[in-house]
């Protein structure tokens, strides 16, 4: 038979040892609570900081408040559409990256995303449309390629292998 310790402070329920040994009993407020207040204590005090462990962090500042006031308004999360992707007008644009590609340096340069349904028609196409896209920029020397298989939504959601290859 479990030995009982003491009693709740708010309510006066029996509190075993193998609760305080659980936790399920504890001590909450300077008080002695069993399982069902611990829970409305904790319930009751949800989100609030306990003491100054929640304190807000104070930053050492260099008296330089120009800093402080940035601009943000040009790094805004603007919608994508067909056309702000390269999409339109005959596909990928090269021309909109300012960075030229270097074919003998190690590391890429840029990088360009293939996904295909996962069937073999659907591989093939996947197949052709990278080597045309290869063949179509003597500047392209793919340096390293990611894949995965993800989700992708739209009618249906339905498993694709997605190829990312880094020129």
């Amino acid at each position: 038979m479990s030995e009982i310790c003491g009693a709740c402070e708010s309510c006066g329920a029996s509190i075993y040892r193998q609760h305080i040994d659980s936790g399920i009993a504890r001590y909450e407020g300077g008080k002695m609570l069993c399982s069902h207040c611990v829970a409305e204590f904790e319930k009751a005090h949800d989100g609030e900081p306990q003491g100054d462990e929640f304190a807000p962090i104070a930053f050492d500042d260099d008296g330089d408040d120009d800093e402080l006031n940035v601009d943000l308004s040009q790094s805004r999360i603007h919608s994508a559409s067909a056309s702000t992707l390269g999409q339109s007008q005959g596909g990928w644009d090269e021309g909109r990256f300012g960075r030229q590609l270097d074919t003998r340096a190690i590391s890429a340069t840029r990088c360009r995303t293939f996904h295909s349904k996962l069937s073999d028609a659907a591989l093939s196409f996947m197949n052709t449309q990278i080597n045309e896209w290869i063949d179509g920029d003597g500047n392209i020397t793919v340096k390293f390629a990611t894949s995965t298989i993800g989700v992708f939504e739209g009618k249906h959601a339905e498993a694709n292998l997605i190829l990312t290859l880094f020129y």
